[in-house]
């Protein structure tokens, strides 16, 4: 009766195992991938350039409502 039990044991560890290794692959190659947020941000040169392309598109626009100016 305990070798039965225990080949079920092992038969339903096997089988949860089997089911959820798929998952893992793919949490696996998820994280491998490029990030694109952490590559532009992480990059001195593209984080410069970003942040004068945002000046520019920003020129002549006023920096806060006037409710606002002047706070923190």
């Amino acid at each position: 009766m305990n070798s039965v039990r225990f080949v079920w044991g092992l038969f339903l560890a096997l089988a949860v195992g089997f089911v959820l290794m798929p998952g893992v692959q793919g949490a696996a190659q998820a994280a491998e991938e490029e990030n694109h947020c952490f590559t532009c941000h992480t990059n001195a040169r593209k984080l410069i350039q970003i942040t004068r392309e945002i000046a520019e598109a920003d020129k002549g626009k006023k920096a806060a409502s006037a409710e606002s100016e002047g706070e923190g």
